[in-house]
């Protein structure tokens, strides 16, 4: 069974060989060719040794385009992205553009095929499709709405306009679901598979309320529907940290697949998607994949794999890898998903 027979029978609720395995490799790719984020994120070449370099390494199942994934759009949209060389520090937004419903008439939907560095990871990711795409799954890493709105306005000034400034905050969501919706349709049109990134929107960082009432409206109504006309047909939705609480309303989302980070109940997860026929990201800690050592972390991805036996559209992973992380420690992911295959 090649790799990507095992992801699309997953998503199809079908039975597989074992579960698939996707690490959330991004800026940790550049330490495998030991080079910076920066530099990575900024080089075709680079970019395309890096995931090359995290095939050979981790044989992972799915090959993610995205290095400093919560920037792109918001740089092409006119933000200031900080570098920092060859340093290990993962580039970041300097400051939002936004200051208030004044600005929000002057934003410019970018283009893809021309702004900032998307024309560099859609390129990547096409190259990459053409390489590998007959037996692995590609995608690329498009910024969700809410994320997107954090950028160009500043987090706490976005929380604090959903109670004092509501509809600012929509027309602003609504802006960057459509920069969402052309990233990802740039993507589609190599015949590469988008995948949502939208952390931003976790209830450790906003509220269920807030999550109801901006963030569902703008994937249910907008950005699911036009990514599916466009092609897409897994539409994974990544939100880390602990989203029990929204778990209802990201069901509503439409999204095809989602995440339960380390910390949510697993339990309801599982049973609610099994019912919903959603596909279902299951992860290990990040801070025990960082700082924990091959022995425990084996023994961690065993407790989820057998909680997961016998659940369709099951896949295994972990949470964000760091750049310094002992690649040691991913490996040991992949050892236990395979010896749990073989049990």
């Amino acid at each position: 069974m090649t790799k990507r027979e095992r992801v699309e029978r997953t998503y199809a609720f079908e039975p597989a060989d074992k579960p698939p395995f996707v690490p959330a490799i991004y800026e940790h790719k550049a330490r495998l060719i030991g080079r910076s984020p920066s530099e990575v994120c900024r080089s075709l070449d680079l970019l395309l040794e890096a995931l090359d370099k995290e095939l050979e390494v981790y044989d992972p199942d799915v090959l993610t385009v995205g290095v400093d994934v919560y920037n792109v759009e918001a740089e092409a949209v006119g933000c200031e992205v900080r570098y920092f060389g060859s340093a290990p520090d993962v580039p970041a937004v300097a400051a939002p553009i936004l200051k208030g419903r004044g600005g929000l008439d002057g934003l410019r939907r970018p283009d893809p095929g021309r702004d900032g560095r998307m024309p560099l990871l859609v390129e990547a990711a096409a190259r990459l499709e053409r390489a590998v795409g007959s037996g692995l799954i590609v995608r690329g890493a498009v910024t969700g709405p809410f994320s997107l709105a954090c950028a160009l306005a500043g987090t706490e000034e976005v929380l604090v306009a959903t109670l004092e400034d509501p509809g600012f905050v929509r027309d602003l969501v609504a802006f960057s679901a459509r920069v969402t919706v052309d990233f990802g349709t740039a993507f589609l049109e190599k015949g590469v598979e988008p995948v949502l990134f939208d952390s931003k929107a976790s209830p450790g960082a906003a509220s269920p309320r807030v999550f109801h009432e901006f963030v569902l409206p703008a994937y249910r109504d907008l950005v699911m529907p036009e990514l599916r006309r466009a092609g897409a047909r897994t539409l994974p939705l990544i939100i880390g940290g602990d989203t029990t609480p929204i778990l209802e309303d990201l069901l509503q989302t439409g999204a095809g697949q989602l995440l339960c980070d380390a910390g949510a109940d697993l339990a309801l997860f599982a049973k609610r998607c099994k019912e919903e026929r959603r596909a279902l990201r299951a992860s290990v800690d990040a801070r025990l994949v960082h700082t924990g050592r091959p022995g425990k972390i084996r023994e961690e991805a065993r407790g989820i794999l057998h909680q997961m036996v016998g659940q369709p559209g099951f896949l295994f992973g972990c949470g964000v890898v760091a750049y310094d992380c002992d690649p040691r420690n991913v490996i040991a992911l992949r050892e236990a998903r395979d010896e749990f295959a073989r049990s």
